[in-house]
């Protein structure tokens, strides 16, 4: 929702703005560790895999050896799509959202059927499955 957030209130920016903006805003309500840019980075990747941003623009490195930066707004028709920004692997990946204890038994269940996890998790989570045709995700 960070991300969304500001965005949504710069118009456009690159990730580690974002991140940098991240660790202050969190630094500043008392939270010491916000994990690795990494981390952050791959929410990026589902963000815009989902199509709920999108590649807007790039501009050289501030230094020649530096990656460029590629700046992301959000998608505006999906904005307001707050299931999807709040879980963005559970959407991408939605046999994720069984977590580590279920998932074995899903895998099973789904192997009986014939048919993959995913494919199990869609048919008993229809919400999921509606929020990915929303997005044109098959």
């Amino acid at each position: 929702m960070f991300i969304r957030r500001y965005l949504l209130e710069k118009g456009e920016a690159y990730i580690h703005e974002t991140w940098m903006a991240f660790a202050r805003a969190l630094k500043e309500a008392g939270i010491e560790w916000w994990g690795t840019y990494t981390s952050f980075r791959r929410y990026f990747y589902m963000l815009e895999r989902l199509g709920l941003i999108w590649f807007v623009r790039s501009e050289p490195g501030l230094k020649p050896e530096l990656q460029p930066r590629r700046y992301y707004a959000v998608v505006p028709e999906f904005a307001d799509l707050i299931e999807a920004w709040v879980r963005p692997q559970v959407v991408l990946y939605p046999e994720t959202v069984w977590g580590r204890k279920d998932y074995s038994k899903k895998v099973e269940e789904a192997r009986k059927e014939g048919i993959t996890i995913r494919e199990l998790t869609l048919r008993e989570r229809p919400e999921l499955a509606a929020l990915r045709a929303r997005l044109r995700i098959y």
